[in-house]
């Protein structure tokens, strides 16, 4: 059985206030490890969790991008053109338009991170086909499955008041 957002929980986001430009963070997963339960398991944790974030987390899996991308009154939601496909580059620029109002989890859709066009990310990697450039790189199989959410989340709240976060978006710890 897949995990997935329902969508009054998108809706419940977008009622919500929009996140301050210093905390409208998208967080991507990158890797093969990276399941709608995971990103499920992120926001919840952020939600109970980030203080500022006031429960908003919004755990965008692949089902729910796809049914946003397709859906003409959602897209408009969210401040895109109506006119909607299922394409990976609708879907592409449906995760932009979600990342932008922040407080959002989602998995990288195998897309140049730079063509996201987005702003105060952070990344983290979990199994193989993980890029470089990751704030935090996990091994499933050298830890306990549910504590990877955990882990990405009190790394993520770490990352996100950090000081020294201004001066470099991602600082290489290996």
């Amino acid at each position: 059985m897949t995990a997935s957002t329902p969508m009054s929980v998108f809706h419940q986001w977008l009622l919500a206030d929009p996140a301050s430009q210093a905390s409208a963070c998208a967080i991507i997963i990158h890797g093969d490890h990276s399941s709608s339960r995971l990103i499920l398991d992120i926001s919840e944790y952020l939600n109970e969790y980030d203080d500022d974030g006031d429960g908003r987390w919004l755990p965008a899996t692949t089902e729910l991008v796809g049914k946003i991308a397709v859906d003409a009154n959602h897209r408009r939601l969210l401040g895109m053109e109506e006119s909607g496909s299922s394409s990976p580059a609708e879907f592409a620029r449906t995760l932009t338009a979600l990342g932008r109002r922040g407080h959002v989890v989602f998995r990288s859709p195998g897309i140049d991170d730079d063509d996201l066009g987005l702003d105060n990310t952070f990344h983290a990697g979990v199994g193989r086909g993980i890029p470089e450039r990751c704030h935090v790189i996990l091994d499933p199989e050298l830890m306990d499955p549910h504590c990877i959410a955990h882990v990405i989340g009190d790394v993520f709240l770490e990352w996100l008041h950090s000081e020294s976060r201004g001066k470099s978006p991602i600082r290489d710890i290996r």
